[in-house]
């Protein structure tokens, strides 16, 4: 237990956000607190970045799982999320993706003044040191290393020539001036290792006599007096201790997690509170709604050769990757992706289409044993929204979490309209040259019933939940514009969920983006 339990700052989650505002604040000389649910980081399949998928369903996720999806006959989703130092940044893919601009920019329109692009630009570059790119859109010197540079294998280069064929062009830097075209995915890999959040901004300043970071701690419930958040009640060792902020409690527990403590707390949907039995502070019907997330559906094939990152596993890749961090334990498997207007006249592009050197089926618990090459194909631009409630009123219990996935025909035909687009790029030279059978969804499925249904029955997620506490007004949202929630004092949510709607593209950036510009504007309120 800490020394102390009074606290200017305690922040309820050390991911991508967490660590970030743990960093920042904490610079100031403010006392802060770090508690995450989670335990160390330090593990062999944190490190490796193909190693990822090893991550899944051990005591380091949180191994979620959807109530079942109307759209995908009933589907349960498996709904993978980090659980320890770092959160879902020690278990991402590591791509490097801001969205679009226009994704900011409709941010505004929707009523999160201050949050277009222009605005949130100085802050992606604040925290960056990008090995290959710089101004205007890129910073050098920050905490968070982004490269491109990493083992790649021979397919990448075929598949992104495969993609000019069908009419898709190159774009170097897809967080650039534009983000349509076909890039060598930048990521967030040091030496051949992966650098999460808590590698970046945690690990350093861990030795501030003014930080505590208490892990393996599972916060109950906000505790709020009179209209003000004044600490937080959670569980450590099997004892229950309280904490007490002297100006903020900051959530950054992710688009599950904030939405759940915040009705655990009493603030939420009035009705949904009192039948599980929580006294409510605060009607608050946004809290847990409005949930969106990446539909993506996989195309795979065989490949003609044996270098593909299937046998990646295998003992004579250790010890290159030990000594130098070269080798295929260094990459991080998604290698390129092609950013795709499926329709004319889209304002952004709506796919993003990962190529991967594996086989990557059923987040990767299913091999071929063969060698084989991996499409995925992220609908980024979705409509359908979900929710995030209460299973119960206790706080161990996992909340119910409906994706609402293909909830609306549109993506269905979106979706269509994709795989068609990687079936040519896979007819195309030279990635024609590289592939062989498909695997899946199979070329045998060829009529528009029989690939929806294979859809349908298919399709999983991006690992991109977002939008459950969004910023809007006191009837749309759940905080304002500043990170604050409405009708409560002191309290505010600084991470993923804040998001008004989905970026196109990878959640992980524009995450560390939120907390840098969030800690600025809790420092300049202290």
């Amino acid at each position: 237990m800490p020394a102390i339990s009074s606290y200017d700052y305690i922040v309820v989650g050390a991911g991508s956000a967490g660590c970030v505002l743990a960093n920042r604040l904490s610079s100031r000389g403010a006392s802060v607190l770090l508690l995450e649910s989670g335990g160390s980081d330090r593990h062999l399949s944190v490190k490796a970045p193909v190693a990822f998928p090893t991550l899944f369903q051990t005591p380091r996720d949180w191994n979620f799982l959807s109530e079942p999806e109307p759209a995908l006959y009933g589907r349960r989703l498996y709904l993978p999320r980090g659980r320890m130092l770092g959160g879902s940044s020690s278990m991402n893919v590591m791509m490097y993706v801001r969205g679009n601009r226009t994704d900011y920019d409709g941010w505004v329109e929707d009523g999160a003044e201050g949050w277009g692009y222009d605005d949130v630009l100085p802050y992606f570059k604040r925290s960056e040191d990008n090995a290959q790119f710089g101004e205007p859109y890129h910073g050098r010197g920050g905490e968070l290393h982004v490269t491109s540079r990493r083992c790649l294998s021979p397919h990448w280069e075929a598949f992104l020539a495969g993609g000019e064929r069908a009419g898709i062009p190159r774009n170097p830097d897809c967080n650039g001036a534009e983000q349509e075209g076909g890039a060598l995915i930048q990521t967030t890999i040091r030496g051949g290792r992966r650098q999460s959040a808590a590698d970046a901004f945690l690990r350093p300043v861990r030795k501030r006599g003014n930080l505590t970071v208490q892990a393996a701690t599972h916060v109950h419930r906000v505790l709020v007096e009179n209209g003000r958040a004044r600490g937080v009640r959670y569980e450590f060792g099997g004892q229950i201790a309280t904490a007490h902020a002297e100006r903020e409690v900051i959530l950054s527990a992710g688009a599950y997690g904030s939405p759940q403590l915040l009705m655990l707390s009493g603030i939420g949907p009035a009705d949904h509170l009192r039948e599980h039995g929580i006294e409510v502070l605060l009607d608050q019907p946004n809290v847990g709604a409005h949930l969106q997330e990446h539909p993506m559906a996989l195309v795979n094939w065989r490949c003609r050769t044996e270098d593909t990152l299937d046998d990646a596993s295998h003992p004579r890749y250790l010890l290159p990757w030990l000594l130098a961090g070269r080798g295929k334990l260094s990459s991080n498997v998604a290698e390129a992706a092609l950013h795709w207007k499926s329709e004319a006249g889209l304002r952004a592009p709506d796919f993003q289409i990962v190529f991967g050197p594996v086989y990557f089926w059923e987040h990767g618990f299913r091999k071929t044993g063969a060698p084989a090459l991996s499409a995925g194909m992220a609908y980024i631009g979705p409509k359908s929204r979900g929710s995030v409630r209460l299973r119960s009123g206790d706080p161990g219990d996992h909340p119910r979490i409906l994706n609402n996935i293909l909830g609306e025909d549109s993506e269905v035909q979106a979706m269509l309209r994709v795989l068609e687009l990687v079936r040519e790029i896979a007819s195309q030279p030279p990635f024609a040259d590289h592939v062989a059978e498909e695997l899946n969804p199979s070329a045998k499925l060829r009529s528009r019933r029989a690939l929806t249904q294979w859809l349908r029955a298919t399709c999983e997620h991006e690992y991109h939940p977002t939008c459950t506490c969004r910023i809007g007004s006191e009837q749309e949202g759940v905080v304002d514009p500043r990170l604050r929630v409405h009708g409560i004092e002191g309290l505010r949510v600084i991470d993923a969920s804040v998001m008004p709607t989905i970026t196109s593209g990878n959640t992980h950036a524009p995450t560390v983006m939120i907390a840098e510009k969030g800690a600025e504007m809790v420092l300049s309120a202290a």
